[in-house]
């Protein structure tokens, strides 16, 4: 892995810039959605990409989810527990 870290300021108001190296690297443009994951214990920021087209990256997400699955013998057994009154 190639690591590579850059330091940038933090504004009074609270900004700061994206390195030109890092936007040249990930083909970002100005109006790009930018993804801040925070890991409060370590003090640590994950920033990503954000997608361009949501229905287009979550299409087919959980698509392995039923594989090998008998659907009908699943619902058969979530249903021997329940109690009708």
């Amino acid at each position: 892995m190639n690591l590579q870290t850059y330091k940038t300021t933090l504004s009074r108001s609270n900004q700061t810039a994206v390195p030109a190296y890092i936007i040249s690297k990930l083909g970002l443009t100005a109006g790009d959605n930018l993804i801040w994951n925070l890991d409060p214990v370590y003090k640590t920021i994950k920033i990503k990409q954000a997608p361009k087209d949501w229905g287009e990256y979550l299409s087919g997400l959980g698509s392995g989810t039923w594989k090998n699955i008998d659907v009908e013998e699943h619902i058969k057994q979530g249903r021997q527990d329940r109690v009708f009154k």
